[in-house]
């Protein structure tokens, strides 16, 4: 399949750019935006490349926000342990390691895997990340290249994306499901470059002021005139400070004199470097999640970082989720012509992002849970932990089998239906430490609650935690170190299987 811009038609289009940002006024903004939302993409399409690579921080969190999730590692899952499922998995695995990622107007940009996923991520800014695919069959392999097309040559009237080869038509061609690939996102620059833009007008007037009032003003006085030696050697000396004020009066009594003048005027009341540092602030949060800074200075210290890293967490998963899906449809195409068209794909690629949720605490739960014969399957909760289903004829671990006890042999530490006394005091007094701690009107209703598990009939105590995990009181659940406390201090109970007489 033919790619789709020749070397004529790319020197072609560069000639026709022009920087959007010369005339960007309240007025053309908002027509470009309203364009958008009506299917016409080239104006705001544009604009926003014009104005990231521009601004301070939209230049450093936009890449930031796009490497977060190609730097990642990837792997090929299987749907179960089938021989027809590894199959599978071994195909996609070498398909991923072969693909070519180009940018269809810039032949400098090219890569594989981690760029093409960097190209995906440009949806989180534009909203749409569109990639033709050049299908190249070969020696038995299937392997392809994506070329990224910039949102300036594509149309969204119809509701459908619709590929626009001159870039300035007004409607496009269709774009067929096995030619491309197109990836959705959040469209983050439609609410920065509103934004940008008053951040880009509150400067100009900061450095307007800085140039009028930020700099002394020079002014020499003599008594001679203005034509005479003296007069020009006052002018010649007061041109030497190079500022942009100055004068040399003539004939004035303070003769010799060079003075330098500061204009009243205090930067401390200017509203343009609070509306820049909020601006920034809110461009942060759109592309990072909370702010840091914002969060700390409002809530306290510390709490900011806690905040901060939990919502990068949620988007940066949400985001790998997003471009995992979007390579799901064309591995369909991968597994068809490899195996038949009428062959359901059983595996799939899934981008791997950290976790830093309390990974003890998770497999405790999972096994406490388990044991009270929640369903889960396993290779969902493989998943869970970025592990793949284990390839036939490997060592397994394996849980090491328990030495054999003597039921008539008393057991100092443990007791026949419960926590032994040591478990169960460090549990009450953990409890009581939080509950010291917790908001006094969240206190009554945790104590009622730990009243109810301890007070729970002989075989559900193990229940009654885990309704009391599920039922946090308010307060103690929007509090993310709080409530993880809690919910460690309850799940080390189910663990150890809590059951008071």
């Amino acid at each position: 399949m033919a790619e789709l811009f020749s070397s004529a038609q790319s020197t072609h289009h560069r000639r026709l750019r022009f920087n959007p940002l010369r005339s960007l006024t309240g007025q053309s903004l908002a027509t470009a935006l309203d364009g958008f939302e009506a299917g016409d993409l080239r104006a705001a399409a544009l604009l926003w490349q014009s104005m990231w690579g521009r601004d301070d921080i939209l230049s450093v969190v936009k890449p930031k926000r796009e490497k977060a999730v190609s730097r990642r590692d990837w792997t090929v899952l299987t749907s179960d342990d089938s021989g027809a499922a590894k199959a599978h998995a071994k195909t996609l695995t070498d398909f991923w390691n072969g693909i070519t990622a180009v940018n269809a107007y810039d032949r400098n940009e090219r890569g594989g895997m981690s760029r093409l996923i960097r190209q995906m991520m440009e949806s989180a800014s534009y909203k749409y990340a569109a990639h033709h695919i050049a299908w190249k069959p070969m020696a038995g392999k299937l392997t392809a290249t994506f070329e990224y097309v910039p949102l300036w040559f594509f149309e969204n009237r119809t509701g459908e994306l619709r590929f626009v080869s001159d870039g300035m038509g007004y409607a496009g061609v269709d774009m067929p499901r096995n030619e491309w690939m197109v990836t959705v996102g959040d469209g983050l620059m439609i609410a920065a470059s509103i934004g940008y833009f008053a951040k880009r007008s509150a400067l100009a007037d900061w450095i307007t002021f800085s140039q009028d009032f930020g700099q002394p003003k020079v002014v020499g006085r003599t008594g001679q005139s203005a034509d005479s030696p003296g007069g020009e050697a006052m002018a010649d000396a007061v041109a030497q400070f190079g500022n942009d004020w100055r004068t040399v009066i003539f004939g004035d009594d303070g003769s010799g004199k060079i003075e330098l003048l500061t204009v009243n005027g205090s930067a401390s009341l200017l509203p343009m470097p609070a509306l820049i540092e909020r601006v920034d602030r809110r461009m942060t949060a759109l592309y990072r999640g909370a702010d840091l800074s914002t969060m700390s200075s409002s809530q306290g210290q510390g709490t900011g970082a806690s905040v901060q890293e939990g919502e990068t967490d949620i988007i940066e998963f949400d985001d790998a989720l997003t471009i995992s899906e979007t390579l799901n449809e064309v591995e369909r195409q991968v597994i068809a012509w490899h195996y038949g068209a009428n062959v359901t794909p059983r595996a799939y690629v899934r981008l791997l992002v950290p976790q830093r949720e309390d990974m003890k605490l998770l497999l405790e739960s999972i096994n406490t849970l388990v044991r009270l014969g929640a369903p889960f399957a396993v290779s969902e909760v493989l998943e869970r932990f970025g592990w793949s289903q284990p390839k036939a004829g490997v060592e397994l671990l394996s849980a090491r089998a328990a030495a054999p006890v003597d039921p008539a042999a008393p057991d100092a530490t443990t007791q026949t239906n419960g926590l032994s006394d040591a478990a169960e005091e460090r549990f009450l007094a953990g409890a009581a430490r939080l509950l010291a701690r917790c908001p006094e009107e969240a206190r009554a209703e945790l104590t009622e609650g730990l009243k109810t598990v301890l007070k729970a009939p002989a075989g559900t105590e193990l229940n009654a935690l885990v309704e009391f995990i599920a039922e946090l009181p308010e307060q103690i659940a929007k509090d993310g170190r709080e409530a993880a406390e809690w919910r460690a201090l309850l799940a080390g109970a189910l663990t150890a299987g809590l059951n008071r007489r």
